[in-house]
């Protein structure tokens, strides 16, 4: 997509050469435009590119020759310029200098890959072509696919320009994308304030954390330390209902004495801490139980509980000492001096509460324990590995996020085709061929190659297999799907169904039964048979707005385009209902006294009008329609209106140039022919011929050019001559 520094000649300043020249400026190319035509008649166009390139150089009003070439890197050509025509004269440069020749459908495939590379852009495209019914076919599929949610812009030979178009959506679509990565840039600044804000909390619920944990630690060690002294302590006094010698009641001095010295060596600040530690730790019905542990220090309760403990002494205790001999008391009185100082006496008090009787009976296991700090740790470390251990999500797969359309709708000539090479649409339809431009193609083969390069090589290929011609076109390599007037027989193929006289869109698909159990040799031979296929009816073809057989198979072919790419059918068969057809094809103005005047101005060749009339006559009564053509036949071959004629004709009427050249071909058809002096003529009489249940169709197989400004014009005069006949007969048309 990138021409910079390229120079390039853009051939012919119509619609397409235009957008042509428009996009290479955009792309950064210097242009120079060359048009036979002179700058009066180019003025308003030639305005619109000097606004985007006033450096842009223009060579108007003079034959086309080799000097435009000078310092030229590749040319871009308006389609319509034949190759032995208008470009005879620059073919032969153009081959000695090996310049690329591109038309404008070529530069939108070359733009369409370069953003995929770019942007990701990928979006469907589905192209149309074919010598009768392209129209309709693209308006329809565009119409389809916007009802099955896709965003799409039809474009190409039906107008606008595809460049344009794609010039104008890539301008918006780089604005929408700075919108948008602004809005990801204040996202992403909120997004870092949220997690800095998040982090600095979590790191106090951390510290928090961590301080209840050392908390919990230095708790748990000052229980495992009172009670690893007050377990031998309570182990050593005697059981309670055995006798109880003054001797044996005497306490061990040692523990205790050690216990006050190491309570001697302590700081005075690390005594009062672990007497914190050892009140915290103490559960709360142990410091009802115990005078002093809610408000007092641990010292003062200490105190406390000694005094209580020496004034009230147990009952045996002092049963003892009552009955006791001189040497008894005196062995009392020595054991009371020598009892440990209060506060000792009281956290060996509080610490034997404390603990169960289930653990103070129990031999300390000090190695096979784990207090609650490390407990603590082991949970953490295990909690740690489990994160490590879950691989963290894959990152999203970019996308492309802008604003283009997700899909291209693609109306394409065989002069827009000549000069396509790389083109790669998911699925693209030859409608049909019948003899067109010959004197621009040279013969029908070169004709229908042309039409061929709509294909790329993954393209799905919808083919009208009534059309051999068309039909030549499929390939083995390629996936294929077909429509046509009978019945759908074959996977991925539309038709149509005669159900007791009703027509039917319907389409056929390979069904399969994955639920019935198969041997080997049953799969062997199912694999040699072709896959059981079902036709499935989907709507009434009168159900559709467009009337006419050729209008059913166009319906299919959009409806096949559309499943190619995967579009659900329900909302596909709801815009087949709504599509009320294009003007000037086949299009109904009027019914006067019970017949039926169509205008069919853009049947501008024979396919045109045999499908018109093979449309409309399909299903009625033989020799129903007054047909009214001539014009500029373009010396085409007439004699294929000769069947249709004779199956479905009352009269044709006669008109233009060429209307001799019509006359000749169907001098054998048996019909009436009728030569008319102006289109007016030829309405009044049809209206004469034609009965009540009767068709006037004007279908003229010619150019216009020859009465008219376009076929555009020549409908107006029809549809105007229409209403005045309807008025002479007393109605009026709405």
């Amino acid at each position: 997509m990138n021409y910079s520094g390229k120079h390039v000649l853009v051939l012919g300043l119509g619609e397409s050469g235009l957008a042509m020249a428009r996009w290479l400026v955009y792309c950064g190319a210097g242009v120079r435009v060359a048009d036979t035509r002179g700058e009066a008649a180019l003025a308003e166009r030639l305005a619109t590119l000097r606004a985007d390139a006033p450096e842009a150089q223009a060579v108007l009003g003079q034959p086309l020759s080799p000097s435009l070439l000078d310092g030229i890197d590749f040319v871009a050509v308006s389609p319509g310029l034949a190759p032995e025509g208008e470009l005879a004269p620059l073919m032969p440069a153009i081959a000695e200098r090996g310049l690329p020749l591109w038309g404008e459908i070529e530069l939108f495939a070359q733009a369409l890959a370069a953003l995929r590379e770019e942007t990701l852009y990928q979006p469907k495209v589905l192209a149309i072509t074919g010598t009768n019914g392209k129209t309709t076919v693209t308006r329809l599929t565009g119409l389809l696919c916007q009802r099955a949610g896709l965003s799409v812009q039809v474009a190409g030979n039906i107008s606008p320009a595809a460049l344009d178009v794609l010039r104008e959506a890539v301008i918006k679509d780089k604005v929408f994308l700075a919108e948008l990565a602004e809005q990801d840039a204040i996202a992403a600044e909120q997004a870092a304030a949220e997690a800095e804000a998040q982090a600095a909390q979590q790191a106090v619920l951390d510290a928090q954390q961590a301080a209840e944990a050392e908390k919990h630690r230095r708790a748990a060690a000052s229980i495992e330390a009172a009670a690893a002294i007050a377990v031998p302590v309570l182990q050593a006094q005697p059981q309670a209902d055995a006798p109880v010698s003054a001797s044996e009641s005497e306490p061990e001095p040692a523990p205790q004495m050690d216990l006050l010295a190491t309570a001697e060596e302590q700081p005075v600040a690390e005594q009062e801490a672990g007497q914190e530690n050892v009140q915290d730790s103490v559960p709360a019905s142990v410091q009802e139980s115990v005078p002093g542990t809610g408000q007092e220090t641990g010292q003062e309760t200490a105190q406390e509980t000694a005094q209580e403990t020496a004034q009230q002494p147990a009952p045996e205790t002092a049963h003892s000492a009552t009955e006791a001999s001189p040497d008894d008391a005196e062995a009392a009185s020595s054991a009371a001096h020598e009892a440990p100082e209060p506060a000792v006496a009281a956290t060996l008090d509080v610490a034997s509460d404390a603990i169960p009787q289930a653990e103070i009976d129990a031999p300390a296991t000090t190695g096979e324990a784990m207090n609650l700090g490390d407990f603590m740790e082991v949970s953490r470390k295990a909690e740690e590995d489990a994160l490590v251990e879950v691989p963290p999500p894959p990152p999203p797969e970019p996308t492309y996020r802008g604003s283009m359309p997700q899909a291209w709708v693609l109306e394409l000539s065989s002069f827009q085709l000549h000069t396509t090479h790389s083109l790669q649409p998911h699925a693209a339809t030859v409608l049909n061929l019948t003899q067109d431009h010959l004197d621009w193609h040279g013969s029908m083969e070169h004709y229908a190659a042309d039409k061929a390069r709509i294909f790329g090589q993954d393209t799905v290929r919808v083919l009208n297999r009534d059309d051999a011609l068309v039909m030549e076109m499929s390939s083995a390599a390629a996936p294929l799907s077909t429509f046509g007037l009978d019945e759908p027989s074959t996977p991925n193929s539309f038709g149509l169904v005669n159900d007791n006289g009703m027509l039917w869109l319907a389409n056929a698909f390979v069904h399969e039964d994955d639920e019935v159990p198969e041997g080997k040799r049953r799969r062997k031979q199912k694999d040699m048979l072709p896959p059981p296929v079902t036709v499935k009816r989907l709507m009434p073809a009168d159900a559709l707005r467009i009337r006419g057989a050729h209008n059913a198979m166009n319906a299919l072919a959009a409806l096949a385009l559309c499943r190619a790419i995967d579009l659900p059918m329900a909302p596909l068969l709801h815009g087949l209902r709504e599509y009320t057809g294009e003007p000037h094809r086949v299009e109904l103005v009027g019914v006067i006294q019970d017949v039926e005047y169509y205008d069919d101005s853009k049947g501008t060749n024979v396919g045109a009008t045999v499908a018109a009339l093979n449309g409309l006559g399909l299903g009625g009564r033989p020799n129903r329609i007054v047909l009214i053509a001539g014009g500029d036949g373009k010396g085409q071959d007439f004699s294929p209106l000769d069947l249709p004629v004779q199956k479905y004709a009352r009269a044709v009427l006669l008109i233009g140039r060429d209307g001799p050249a019509v006359r000749a071909a169907l001098a054998d058809s048996g019909v009436e022919l009728i030569d008319c002096a102006s289109l007016e003529a030829a309405v009044e009489k049809a209206g004469e011929l034609a009965t009540a249940g009767d068709i006037v169709l004007l279908s003229p197989a010619c150019a216009s050019l020859d009465m008219f400004r376009n076929y555009a014009h020549r409908a107006e005069v029809f549809v105007d001559a229409v209403r005045e006949l309807a008025l002479s007969r007393g109605e009026v048309l709405a």
